[in-house]
């Protein structure tokens, strides 16, 4: 379902500027509930949207002689607005509440309104013009009633909830499978460690995969979990599960969806009525006690390792420079600047909008992230909020640049840790290319 808010940030990324006049209400009427609005067209007749009820509605949003969005590129040409309560007095949903089905009407608003109480901004920003109205062209194209939506909604429970207890059924009916009194299915344990006890850290990796062979999460991979046996934060079938995840071996369960999030669902993760299949690998059960002095040797270890980086990163420099036959001289931040192409657009000044391709390597050459298979990094330049080393390296370049950087810690991540490639105090290379640079100021 399409929200409005979503447009008004694309309305503000691009905005053209220009001078408010002070017309900008004629030929508006002021509605009982504070929206100016300008109506085309009044089918007396039609239904009218209330809160709660989703507005199927054809719109174009403008400001000035500019046209900012249209929903004619959508599908079917219109969009649904869920119709909610009023950000503030006038705003597109009240002009909705004051529309039949087939209506045509223009709602003016303030640029001010919009940033303010329905960006959650302080102020108008500096590149936008305080005052400036922005309009909406809108037609009622339908109403889907929020007593639609609800029967909608719950019989769509209805048909997951008989899908999830089909699936179950075949897990229940298996004769190999142990079923708990609880209704958690065991299909098989592996290995005779010991057990878990609640208040216990439990050191696992773990998948959860819906009956359907979805994966909903997968930590199999990665550095074990930590996980304290006897927390339901994953539901009451997960922390049963673990009691029985011998220490050194690995479990297989179904977690039924009553005993996991029902017909909530996790956030965005775990639908309504999803039941999946655990499957678990323990590697170390630790006491609380255990668990903080083994943190705390871990911690000190880091720190020490991270120390020692620090130290030998300029050997460890001056090895690559040498290695790759680098013969320019670092900068007096020690950022070493290799131009590959010169660029013949705008340079960047503080304030800036810029937009950046990126490669980022470690010092062994080992590729980390790429922008290339995404989209351009934007960011405004001089505001601190990107690498200082990037900062200084953009400062160099005009639009079509490109420039290989080789970036000391301090002039990148310090001691953050990005990953086990990319460790605390590790010096980066990157390639940068300098797409765009925006004037917003």
């Amino acid at each position: 379902m399409k929200r409005l808010p979503s447009y008004l940030l694309c309305l503000l990324v691009g905005v053209v500027l220009f001078s408010c006049k002070n017309s900008a209400y004629k030929g508006f009427d002021k509605m009982g509930n504070g929206a100016y609005m300008q109506f085309h067209n009044i089918n007396k007749q039609g239904e009218m949207p209330k809160i709660g009820d989703v507005a199927i509605v054809s719109m174009k949003q403008s400001m000035g002689d500019s046209l900012y969005y249209s929903s004619e590129y959508e599908e079917n040409g219109t969009i649904e607005l869920e119709v909610t309560n009023s950000s503030f007095v006038g705003d597109v949903m009240a002009g909705l509440l004051n529309m039949h089905i087939d209506d045509s009407a223009t709602v003016v608003v303030l640029i001010d309104s919009l940033c303010i109480n329905d960006l959650g901004m302080d102020k108008v920003p500096g590149y936008l013009v305080a005052g400036t109205p922005i309009y909406y062209d809108m037609r009622l194209k339908g109403i889907i009633t929020a007593e639609e939506i609800a029967a909608k909604k719950q019989n769509e429970l209805q048909m997951m909830k008989q899908d999830d207890e089909d699936r179950l059924a075949m897990y229940y009916s298996n004769m190999n499978n142990t079923i708990t009194k609880d209704g958690l299915i065991i299909l098989n344990v592996k290995g005779k460690g010991r057990g878990a006890k609640d208040g216990d850290i439990m050191m696992i990796n773990f998948n959860m995969i819906t009956l359907k062979g979805d994966t909903l999460l997968d930590f199999s991979d990665n550095e074990p979990v930590a996980v304290r046996c006897g927390d339901a934060e994953l539901g009451a079938g997960f922390a049963e599960a673990m009691r029985y995840v011998p220490e050194g071996g690995e479990a297989h369960f179904v977690i039924p969806s009553s005993l996991a999030f029902d017909s909530v669902g996790f956030e965005d993760v775990i639908g309504p009525y999803t039941s999946f299949v655990l499957n678990v690998k323990n590697t170390n059960i630790y006491t609380q006690k255990e668990y903080e002095e083994e943190q705390k040797r871990l911690y000190e270890a880091e720190e020490a390792e991270s120390l020692k980086r620090l130290q030998e990163e300029p050997a460890r420099i001056e090895k690559f420079v040498k290695d790759h036959n680098v013969t320019v001289a670092p900068s007096a931040t020690g950022v070493y600047y290799l131009e590959i192409m010169k660029g013949n657009g705008a340079a960047v000044e503080a304030g800036d909008l810029v937009s950046i391709h990126y490669r980022l390597y470690n010092l062994d050459d080992k590729l980390i992230e790429s922008s290339y298979n995404v989209e351009p990094l934007q960011f405004v330049f001089g505001n601190d909020e990107m690498v200082p080393g990037i900062e200084e390296a953009l400062g160099n370049m005009r639009v079509g640049g490109k420039a290989t950087i080789i970036v000391p810690s301090t002039m990148g991540f310090g001691d953050i840790a990005i990953d086990k490639d990319l460790p605390a105090n590790s010096t980066v290379i990157f390639d940068l290319e300098l797409i765009d640079v925006q004037k917003v100021r």
